[in-house]
């Protein structure tokens, strides 16, 4: 079960977030943020900021569920431009709360976990056993 990569592109396909807003989404933040070939961006994580990570990470999952049906049900391109905005916003605010973490630093955990398959299945497991608590 692929719990990070799955979820991380429901985010990026439900919230396609703008350049000036770029945070959370890796894809788009890629894109917006020049930033060095993946392989020199071999970074480690200690475990108590994996740990922060995966706190967050089911934060912004939360947030996600939370506005996807409204992004859906959106009149409008503008209403759902609107709807977007609001939910990186609320993306944002819960890496913030999250002790032990800032934005930046998910954001290049996420990128790291695109190209580091072990760091990937580390995470999965991470937020798997994470999630299984929470319920």
């Amino acid at each position: 079960m692929m719990i990070l990569r799955t979820g991380l592109r429901t985010v990026a396909a439900a919230f396609t977030i703008s350049a000036g807003a770029a945070m959370i989404s890796p894809a788009l933040a890629q894109d917006a943020v020049p930033s060095p070939a993946p392989q020199a961006q071999a970074q480690s994580f200690d475990d108590q900021k994996l740990q922060a990570f995966t706190v967050a990470f089911l934060a912004v999952s939360g947030v996600k569920e939370q506005y996807t049906e409204r992004f859906r049900q959106a009149p409008s391109e503008d209403e759902k431009q609107k709807v977007q905005v609001e939910a990186t916003q609320e993306m944002e605010q819960a890496v913030d709360k999250t002790e032990g973490i800032s934005v930046d630093e998910y954001n290049q955990i996420i990128q790291s976990a695109q190209t580091d398959e072990a760091l990937a299945q580390k995470l999965n497991g991470m937020i798997g056993e994470a999630a299984k608590s929470q319920q």
